[in-house]
């Protein structure tokens, strides 16, 4: 089987690198003796579709992420394929549908059931899963005529279902499959999210009764990307009851001259209250816990001097967040109460000075997140606020909780570290030059180390400042070219290079 693919596609990529030297020559060739032939190559581009979505199902059940030193399947597929993060996670799902093991409701277990009750349920669950084992078979004959995109259009409908939905994922799934051969993708998107709507509506748990959690089970807050303007949309599902306890609360907010100072004239939208009336929530709350919470949940700000002097309107400063901030930001942000900023020198990338309004031993996380700002994993661009602090040489080995032995990692890609440093399970690990900050991965395979090249990584305000120092000073060490440090912008208290440790502090 292995050699018959490795055939096929040796044969596919001949055709393609041939195909692409002929038509990047446009002036050789006319419109009407070439258009039945690409007319031919896109409609078989569903093939290469359904072979991805097969191979995704290969990934995940033969563990495919240890063959990048991971845990998850995504990070093959981003590393190896080049896929962006949201395409493999779509992938992952499409191949689950496709091939994954029929799903509908298990009945409940209720001892009170009589014989007879228990017996009807049984065959209904046999009828479901027997309906269900056909419907993935007929989605498998219709994905060859569905393109890429209209199969992504079907998943992205196919989260909206419940579990209890009926007829089920696998019925749906079929039935948009089967119509997205003769529907634009407009109207494929209205049809299978009609197809959802009905079966929701239908659909009954195995007491008879419509599941009472159906909503609350697909509650949900989405964080959608920056547009030109720097803004972002959002999107949340909410059930019943969450929406009145958010409504009740925004309300409050909506009258006219909420949230402004006495006098000023309200020009806002009915939008722009609701709007500033979550943020008032949301400020209310973080001023109120920030400290219980020992500074978690926090906005950071990390700047060199440099940076503030030439600073204009439109200068960003990184944060802990998904996102940077201009002045104007900050401002309206409110740099005080919870929030606190980072100096940088502007020569070594030292950290000098730390601004706070609020007591809170988080100072080494704030160190390591000037000097990354994202996962130090490469590709991985999960902001501060999703990141936990790594021990290079394991806690529990002795390690010590200070800076030259810290990095930031996310929970999934912490969870790819081997602490024995013994190639097991395909997993690697970090070491970090205290003397440069730069963080490498270690192959569990004995591989060549690899520095940490994320863009986001690359453009933190420590490893810009390193750079720069670099340039701009190359002899730094030499007492001639020494520089002093710049002027600490906050009061410098007590230089703490080892936190306590604490229980649960694991590397």
């Amino acid at each position: 089987m292995t050699r018959t693919i490795d055939y096929h596609v040796d044969q596919v990529v001949a055709g393609l690198e041939a195909l692409e030297a002929l038509m990047m020559q446009p002036e050789s060739y006319q419109l009407a003796s070439t258009h039945h032939a690409m007319e031919r190559l896109h409609a078989a581009l569903p093939l290469l579709s359904n072979a991805n979505i097969a191979f995704a199902f290969v990934c995940e059940r033969d563990g495919a992420g240890r063959l990048v030193g991971a845990n998850h399947p995504v990070e093959y597929l981003t590393k190896q394929l080049g896929l962006p993060r949201a395409d493999a996670f779509n992938l992952l799902s499409q191949a689950k549908t496709m091939f994954g093991e029929v799903e509908v409701p298990t009945p409940p277990s209720d001892p009170s059931t009589g014989e007879e009750e228990r017996r009807k349920q049984q065959e209904e669950e046999k009828r479901r899963k027997e309906e269900a084992r056909k419907a993935k078979e007929r989605a498998r004959k219709a994905a060859a005529k569905a393109n890429a995109e209209k199969k992504r259009i079907i998943d992205r409908a196919l989260m909206q279902l419940n579990e209890h939905a009926d007829p089920g994922r696998d019925e749906v799934y079929a039935r948009a499959l089967e119509a997205a051969e003769t529907m634009s993708a407009e109207e494929l998107r209205k049809f299978v999210t009609n197809l959802v709507k009905r079966a929701n509506r239908k659909g009954r748990d195995y007491s008879g009764k419509k599941d009472p959690l159906a909503a609350f089970k697909k509650r949900t807050l989405v964080f959608g990307e920056e547009d030109s303007d720097g803004g972002t949309w959002a999107k949340i599902y909410l059930d019943k009851a969450s929406r009145a306890a958010l409504e009740a609360a925004i309300a409050a907010g909506e009258a006219p001259g909420a949230n402004l100072p006495d006098g000023v004239e309200d020009k806002r939208t009915r939008g722009q209250r609701r709007f500033d009336q979550l943020m008032d929530i949301v400020n209310r709350h973080g001023t109120s816990s920030a400290a219980g919470r020992r500074g978690l949940g926090t906005v950071v700000l990390t700047m060199t001097l440099d940076e503030l002097l030439g600073a204009d309107a439109y200068t960003e400063f990184a944060t802990n967040t998904s996102v940077s901030l201009t002045a104007l930001d900050v401002v309206r942000l409110g740099l005080a109460g919870d929030s606190f900023a980072l100096q940088l020198d502007s020569c070594t990338g030292v950290p000098l000075s730390l601004g706070r309004a609020r007591l809170a031993s988080i100072e080494q996380k704030m160190v390591l997140l000037a000097m990354q700002q994202v996962c130090a994993w490469t590709g991985c661009t999960k902001p501060g606020v999703e990141l936990e602090a790594h021990h290079i040489e394991a806690y529990f080995h002795g390690g010590l909780t200070n800076l030259d032995n810290l990095i930031l990692l996310c929970r999934e890609h912490h969870r790819c570290n081997n602490d024995n440093r013994d190639g097991a399970g395909g997993k690697g690990h970090f070491e970090k030059d205290p003397a440069t900050w730069d963080i490498t991965h270690h192959p569990a395979d004995g591989g060549p180390p690899v520095s940490t090249s994320t863009h986001q990584y690359q453009q933190s305000p420590g490893q810009r400042t390193i750079r720069r120092a670099q340039e701009k000073y190359p002899a730094f060490d030499d007492p001639p070219n020494a520089r002093a440090s710049d002027p600490p912008l906050f009061e410098v208290g007590e230089n703490r290079k080892t936190a306590p440790k604490r229980k649960g502090n694991t590397a």
